[in-house]
Parts: C-alpha cells; sequence; structure tokens
C-alpha cells in the first residue's frame, strides 16, 4: 500500500475537513488541517507497514562449492582431540585431512566440511558395523551403499583416490555446469553420472532425504560436527590461510611437510633411487607395480644389470629385473613371465625384501597371516622394524603397497 503526498500537504476533497473537526462546528485554521493531515499521513504509514507482507528473512545456508575454513593441520588436530578408539583408515589423520583439502581445492568443494561428512558416513572412521563398507575400500562417504537390497560398493585403489571420488560427486551435487571434461583430474566417482541433474544439491542444508543421503537429518548431523571443528581451530590456531605454495624444500608438490612418507620419498629421489610420476609430483598413493620394484630395489643395492629368461619383462625395467632374477630375489609370477606391470602386494614385497636384505625369517605377530606362503618373510620384516602393520593387529597382506610406503619400507631397509 503507498501513499504519495504532494509538497503542499493537499489531500483528497473528503479529507478536506476531517469528521470531527466538522462535527464541532469549528472551523479549522490552516495549522490545524495541517497537524491533521500530518496525522493521518503517519497513521496509513503504519496500517501500510502493518499490511504489507513481512520481508522473508535471509536463510543462512551452507555452500558445498567454497573454500575451507580449517586448514589441514586444523582438520587433523580437532580430529585427534576428539576422536574416539579404532581408527581403520588406510593412512593417518593427518595425510587423509591433507587429501581432503587438497582435493577440496582442485574441485572448489570446500574440503573441511567433506571431512566431516566421512566423519559421520564412516563412525569416525572406524567402520564400527563393519557393514556394506569396510575400511580398506578406501570409501569415505558411502558411494555405491544403500538401505536395503542388492548394492555395489565403491572401492578406490587408494586413500587419495577414494576422497577424489568423493569430492567429485560433491561438486556432480553442487555445480550445475561440471562435466566430466570439466573436473580437475580425471573421473574417479562410479556414480557421477547418476546425479541428474546437476547442481540440484548447492548447500549442505539440501542434503539428505534422497540427496546423497535418505536421512532427513544427515545435514544437520555433519553441520553439527562441522561447528565443532571450526570451534576448535577459532580456538587453537587452525583456521585456513593463504593458499597452500610449495617451500622451497619441498620437492613433489604431493608430498608435502607432514606427510606420512615424506622422509622415505626424499631420501630414495635424493638417492636417484625414486623419480617422480611428472616433473612437480610423486603420486604417493599410486600401487607400485612389479617392475617398478625390482628398479627401486636394484637401485637401492646397486645390482649389476644382468639377463633373465622372462618374455614379458618389456625393457623399461628389464636391467633391474634381471639384476634382482641373478641375485635370487625374484624368480617371476609363474611360468617364463615376471608380470611386470602388476601391482605388488603387501605379502609379495614382505618376501623380495626378505630375500634383498637377508634378513632372517621369523613368526609374525599378525593375525591375519596364518597359512600366508609369505608369512616368516612377513615376520622378518616385522622384526627388522621395517613394518609395523595396522593397529588392529592386521598386515592385509593382500592389499597393494603404493609409491609412499615403499619409499619407507626401502628406506627403514637400507638405512
Amino acid at each position: 500500500m503507498t501513499f504519495a503526498t504532494p509538497p503542499h500537504l493537499s489531500m483528497p476533497d473528503s479529507y478536506r475537513t476531517p469528521v470531527f473537526l466538522a462535527a464541532s462546528g469549528r472551523q479549522p485554521t490552516r495549522r490545524m488541517r495541517v497537524a491533521v493531515m500530518a496525522a493521518l499521513l503517519a497513521f496509513a504509514t503504519v496500517v501500510a507497514t502493518l499490511l504489507s507482507p513481512a520481508p522473508a528473512e535471509a536463510a543462512t545456508t551452507t555452500p558445498v562449492m567454497q573454500r575451507e575454513k580449517v586448514s589441514a593441520e586444523g582438520i587433523a588436530s580437532w580430529f585427534r582431540a576428539n576422536q574416539p578408539s579404532g581408527y581403520r583408515a588406510t593412512v593417518s589423520p593427518e595425510v587423509l585431512a591433507q587429501h581432503f583439502v587438497t582435493e577440496g581445492r582442485a574441485e572448489g568443494v570446500a574440503g573441511d566440511l567433506a571431512f566431516a561428512q566421512s566423519v559421520l558416513e564412516t563412525g569416525w572412521f572406524r567402520w564400527p558395523s563393519h557393514g556394506q563398507v569396510h575400511a580398506t575400500y578406501n570409501n569415505f562417504s558411502g558411494i555405491g551403499a544403500c538401505d536395503g537390497g542388492t548394492c555395489t560398493v565403491a572401492r578406490f585403489r587408494s586413500a587419495q583416490i577414494g576422497v577424489r571420488a568423493q569430492i567429485q560427486h560433491l561438486r556432480a551435487y553442487a555445480d550445475p555446469g561440471v562435466t566430466v571434461a570439466t573436473l580437475a583430474h580425471p573421473l574417479e566417482s562410479p556414480r557421477f553420472h547418476l546425479v541428474t541433474p546437476k547442481g540440484k544439491a548447492r548447500t549442505w542444508e539440501a542434503m539428505g532425504g534422497g540427496n546423497w543421503a535418505t536421512d532427513p537429518n544427515y545435514a544437520t548431523k555433519i553441520l553439527s560436527i562441522y561447528r565443532s571443528m571450526l570451534t576448535h581451530a577459532e580456538r587453537n590456531g587452525g583456521l585456513a590461510g593463504a593458499p597452500v605454495t610449495l617451500a622451497p624444500a619441498q620437492r613433489f608438490a604431493d608430498v608435502w611437510a607432514g606427510h606420512a612418507h615424506r622422509h622415505g620419498i626424499e631420501t630414495l629421489a635424493d638417492r636417484g633411487v625414486v623419480n617422480g610420476c611428472t616433473s612437480t609430483r610423486y603420486c604417493p598413493d599410486t600401487s607400485v607395480t612389479r617392475g617398478q620394484l625390482a628398479s627401486i630395489l636394484a637401485r637401492s643395492l646397486d645390482l649389476p644389470a644382468a639377463s633373465h629368461p622372462f618374455l614379458d619383462a618389456g625393457r623399461e625395467h628389464s636391467a633391474s629385473i634381471g639384476a634382482l632374477y641373478a641375485a635370487g630375489i625374484t624368480s617371476g609370477c609363474g611360468g617364463r613371465n615376471f608380470c611386470p606391470d602388476q601391482p605388488v602386494s603387501r605379502a609379495q614385497v614382505s618376501s623380495m625384501l626378505q630375500r634383498a636384505f637377508d634378513l632372517p625369517e621369523s613368526v609374525p605377530p599378525f593375525r591375519d597371516v596364518q597359512g600366508n606362503r609369505h608369512r616368516l618373510a612377513i615376520g622378518a620384516v616385522a622384526e627388522a622394524g621395517i613394518t609395523t602393520g595396522y593397529t588392529d593387529n592386521t598386515f592385509r597382506p593382500d592389499e597393494p603397497v603404493n609409491r609412499g610406503q615403499i619409499a619407507t619400507f626401502v628406506t627403514r631397509a637400507t638405512d
């Protein structure tokens, strides 16, 4: 309702003589008419305000696509201060937090909020229900899990790839313009194409109730966890600062200060034993192949090149494979094959390290290696302090070894 008033305060004819004045028989003066009209205008303004619809309050929302507010160090500090016992992720909280921040920045997704989502999804990275998703899957957000029926739960080859898939999937929900071609890295999320339309949940408040999870309180739970994280960071100096830049001593962009395997990677790089996967990256979470392991061990032990009987060795690692064969460290994967492109397992690495460094066989302390043909070699590397296994007293012999882990194993063995 709008009331327009000319500068001379004229009113429609019907308002020229107010009713209460006309009834009194008095003739209003100009001053009285002005005062009355001003009072009527004030009254009309109040009425207009009361009758007009109230402006909607600005909704407080939390965008999925934004910069993290808590640094990787702040995330890890908060987690350490609050975590219950039973942590089972395949990498440390510090490494995992850095993955979330790094991968989040690559796609424009808040990595600290994604970490809070994973805390909820995994039960603080304990997977306590031992349900559809297991710790070894590196699936931190329940991708592929369902409330009932037959599900195909996603499994990822490393922790970083699991985080990357989660971040990509979040971007699919939040960014209406995203395509596979516009992602920062090759597609890892197996359900990216199922998010239609893209951008249907741009805020965390829109998550749940069918978006990502069926729980109608899904977002509330995640944001409650995040508020705890943010409060801890504000009190303890864990807020995100300037963009991450490489320190002068940081050789590889993806092997930062505090990385679980930085010492081993830097040591072997200084010795000329390992190189990066690119000019600036080491790719520590990528699985090591049998051919790569042959070259790492041959260089570490300074073994001379030698011939070998393998038909599939190829050219890149052939000399090193021959060196290990001549030294009795490997006999191939069967027949006249070496399988150089096959990922090497933790058990296989144990046997090769045990032979390479002439370690005495030993009975292992781990509960999941009974009957394994590499059992005594696993005991040997454990006895030598090359590996300590996992906190749940398992060794996980069939898991592939990644580039970061092998650098640490070899550095410990040579030192």
